[in-house]
């Protein structure tokens, strides 16, 4: 029994329309009344567009233009800002979250609003509904995985077959206590994923951990559209979420070199080390990360840098590269090459010189840095040890000192800069790898 059965056609295709038989623009506490008041209707115009029109009433005309000038005023305040409520035709309650609604025109009649939706969720139940405490996510736009199972197509006439295709079908793998299935649906366009919680993957998390590994592995911006969380209890949270489209070109962003097909023997290991190292993540609350791992972070912010110039490029990876050094170094790594006591000794000199303040502030800041280990030193050790190449650690120290200080690389391919930008890439993944390995 899957919830989203019941969901699918109707959320995904797009340009497609929710009529609503109420909407409420209320602020920020439950227990005031809404607003505004009246019908209207949400718009999903393409996979990351959600718009909205209110047809509305507001039993308080001066307080309301009050309002929507104070949220206009003030965007950054969720005290003033509005919270979208909506009735559908078939009877579902969604909430739909801040918005910061518009007035359409200067009507003499009622007030026309408008405004733009992150995302749309409604509690649900029925025998439709599934009983097992689980997650069901849809990813659309379709993303191609390399699945073990195939599903054969037959086209025939008059019971004479004249047309058969094969394609990929299914991928179940068990972690953390957890059977998750992969699949695809005959004649849609959406991947599936589906996963039982368990001890070590909990509601609200499991949602969201199951899909930064894709991320990291295919180097795309992957989100699902459509999730469920099933509560186990016959009710589930339903969200229609915005779902970025594929990117062409961004293996450099992609562990596995935008080739999961050619990478099958290792993808679902990959896959499932990383689900562990997300998982078994703590903030510094010791509680589990509801948003992306860092590291999931980095790899968003390279496949969002692909798509702009070299230099941002070069200085994105540049920048990735120190932050997985920090997360990989342990405590023992992190200290200084050079002898504490001659660190001590030497700031003691410079702190008893009476030349100019400022300088020698300064000199004492750049002591204070060699009091913990460069990266740079850390990087030719991690060489030494054979998880870099010579040629990874070269292509940072060159391109890291330019781009960190405002030099521009060259903005055309040469042979000899894609290779650096490469090296600098390779760099990236492996580094990700050892922080894989090490868990």
């Amino acid at each position: 029994m899957k919830t989203l059965d019941h969901w699918e056609d109707s959320l995904t295709v797009t340009p497609s329309t929710i009529e609503c038989v109420e909407m409420r623009l209320k602020g920020n506490y439950d227990f005031e009344p809404p607003i505004f008041f009246g019908p209207g209707h949400i718009d999903i115009r393409n996979s990351t567009t959600i718009d909205f029109t209110m047809f509305a009433n507001s039993t308080d005309p001066k307080d309301a233009i009050r309002s929507l000038a104070d949220a206009r005023e003030n965007p950054y305040k969720a005290i003033n800002q509005f919270r979208l409520f909506v009735t559908d035709y078939q009877g579902n309650e969604w909430a739909c979250g801040w918005t910061i609604p518009e007035l359409k025109g200067a009507p003499k009649i009622g007030w026309p609003l408008t405004g733009k939706l992150n995302s749309m969720v409604t509690r649900v139940s029925g025998s439709w509904v599934s009983t097992d405490s689980s997650v069901e996510l849809v990813f659309n736009p379709k993303i191609y995985l390399p699945l073990d199972k195939e599903m054969l197509t037959v086209t025939s006439i008059d019971g004479n077959e004249i047309h058969w295709k094969r394609s990929a079908a299914e991928q179940t793998i068990e972690v953390l206590d957890s059977e998750i299935k992969f699949f695809y649906k005959p004649y849609t366009e959406s991947l599936w994923l589906t996963a039982k919680t368990s001890s070590k993957l909990t509601h609200p998390y499991l949602e969201n951990w199951l899909s930064e590994p894709l991320r990291i592995l295919l180097g795309q911006l992957v989100f699902p559209r459509l999730v469920a969380r099933n509560l186990g209890d016959g009710t589930a949270h339903v969200w229609l979420r915005p779902s970025p489209g594929l990117f062409r070109n961004t293996g450099i962003a992609s562990l596995v070199g935008g080739d999961p097909y050619g990478a099958r023997a290792e993808f679902w290991e990959l896959y499932s080390k990383l689900l562990i190292l997300i998982s078994e993540a703590r903030d510094e609350k010791g509680t589990p990360n509801f948003e992306s791992n860092p590291i999931t972070r980095f790899y968003e912010e390279i496949i969002q840098a692909t798509r702009g110039s070299r230099w941002v490029l070069c200085l994105t990876l540049a920048s990735v590269v120190e932050g997985l050094a920090k997360m990989l170094m342990q405590p023992a790594e992190k200290k200084s090459d050079f002898p504490k006591e001659e660190i001590e000794r030497i700031k003691k000199t410079v702190a008893e010189w009476k030349g100019h303040e400022r300088l020698r502030s300064r000199i004492l800041g750049e002591i204070e840095r060699a009091s913990e280990r460069s990266i740079s030193s850390y990087l030719r050790d991690l060489v030494h040890r054979g998880v870099l190449k010579q040629s990874n650690e070269r292509a940072w120290s060159s391109i890291r000192h330019n781009v960190m200080h405002g030099n521009l690389v060259i903005p055309w391919a040469t042979e000899e800069e894609d290779k650096r930008v490469l090296d600098l890439a390779d760099l990236v993944h492996r580094l990700t790898r050892e922080l894989i390995r090490e868990k």
